[in-house]
């Protein structure tokens, strides 16, 4: 089977509200929709959701890295060869940063295999570790009354896991926190994620002990990205685990993350490591330094998110994942493709693994024509 067309799509993939976080605040999730076609009839799917702020990629920037390097490099290859073709990425076309755009072609080829195997990508990657994943809502930044709302609504549908956005005044976070947590009841589990937004180590510190009290699994990215030693000074002085992502872009990052002592728990992202490939070798890293991963996304639609599932279902190492499913409330007004499914298990919402080939997600063409997007200068 040999590559004969990279096709690539801009969408603007409208929310049912905004989004905020301590780095950014959307109304709409930007993405590039990737087709790989073959020579035997086949097309895979691959996304990209850029974020510029921890990654510099861009809508624009994804559709002109693929468009004018990484697509051409792979036509004419087989899509089964995709250590050789990432390889040829790092080294002949000397591709720097970018990752979402790899993530996105790479995927597609992932998607291929399984489709032209007949089985669902998790096979490839070495099979379940487990028959679901439960499902943690992500709340953005909000009033506590109007978190508070929200988490109870979600606990009626039985969701247990959540993660809190911080990274504003300690004191606001505390009170989102609290509410949170009064809301869930004292089951659920509550993870924090400050998106680097308290800066500096003491101000982390001083955060993450207003925190301890209301029983948090870990903190997340309690400072800058690329500083290490900030982490390991937070880490040594709290009683709360510390999960880098920001940090841990790919396995040269996460070695250095091990080396500084920086961190408990890894958190991974295919937009990050450049996909699926390089989330296994950061996992590798992870598991060799007995460090447990999260597994995050980026808000893709069902397409990119199923990706992350079968990734998440496979490694055994990982613990956690940040998944949430995206019909919720506040999600996509209109997902871009159907297959992704969740079931309540007794009584605890749980997100289920796509069983048809490759990725297992089949594109919404009517959903995808109304929400493409063009450049606006």
């Amino acid at each position: 089977m040999k590559i004969t067309a990279v096709r690539i799509e801009t969408l603007e993939v409208a929310l049912e509200s905004p989004f905020v976080i301590a780095s950014s605040a959307l109304a709409a999730n930007p993405c590039d929709l990737v087709r790989v076609e073959t020579d035997e009839g086949l097309t895979g799917f691959g996304e990209a959701v850029p974020a510029y702020e921890f990654t510099g990629d861009t809508l624009w920037s994804v559709e002109d890295v693929i468009g004018e390097y990484l697509g051409p490099s792979v036509i004419g290859l087989d899509p089964f060869d995709i250590e050789a073709i990432v390889r040829l990425w790092e080294r002949e076309l000397f591709t720097v940063g970018n990752q979402a755009a790899q993530a996105a072609l790479e995927m597609a080829l992932w998607d291929l295999q399984g489709k032209a195997l007949g089985r669902p990508l998790c096979d490839l990657l070495g099979g379940r570790t487990r028959d679901g994943l439960v499902e943690e809502v992500t709340l953005a930044w909000d009033s506590p009354e109007a978190l508070a709302e929200k988490t109870q609504r979600m606990r009626a549908d039985g969701v247990t896991a959540y993660k809190v956005k911080a990274g504003d005044a300690p004191e606001r976070d505390e009170q989102r926190v609290a509410a949170v947590r009064e809301a869930a009841g004292p089951g659920a589990r509550i993870t924090v994620d400050a998106n680097q937004g308290w800066w500096d180590a003491r101000t982390a510190v001083r955060a993450i002990k207003l925190l301890s009290p209301y029983d948090i699994a870990f903190v997340e990215q309690p400072v800058r990205m690329d500083d290490l030693e900030a982490a390991r000074f937070v880490r040594e002085r709290v009683d709360v685990p510390i999960a880098l992502d920001e940090s841990v872009r790919g396995p040269r990052e996460a070695l250095a993350c091990v080396k500084a002592g920086a961190c408990d728990i890894f958190v991974i992202k295919l937009m990050k490591t450049g996909g699926i490939l390089g989330a296994i070798k950061v996992n590798a890293i992870a598991e060799a330094a007995g460090i447990p991963v999260a597994m995050g996304n980026m808000g893709e639609s069902s397409l990119g998110l199923a990706a992350h599932l079968h990734a998440s279902i496979a490694l055994a190492n990982v613990e956690y994942w940040d998944a949430d499913l995206p019909w919720r409330p506040g999600g996509l007004k209109r997902d871009i493709g159907n297959g992704l499914t969740g079931e309540v298990r007794d009584g605890v919402s749980t997100m289920v693994v796509p069983e048809g080939p490759g990725i297992g997600i089949v594109l919404d063409e009517e959903a995808i024509a109304a929400q493409r997007t063009t450049r606006r200068w």
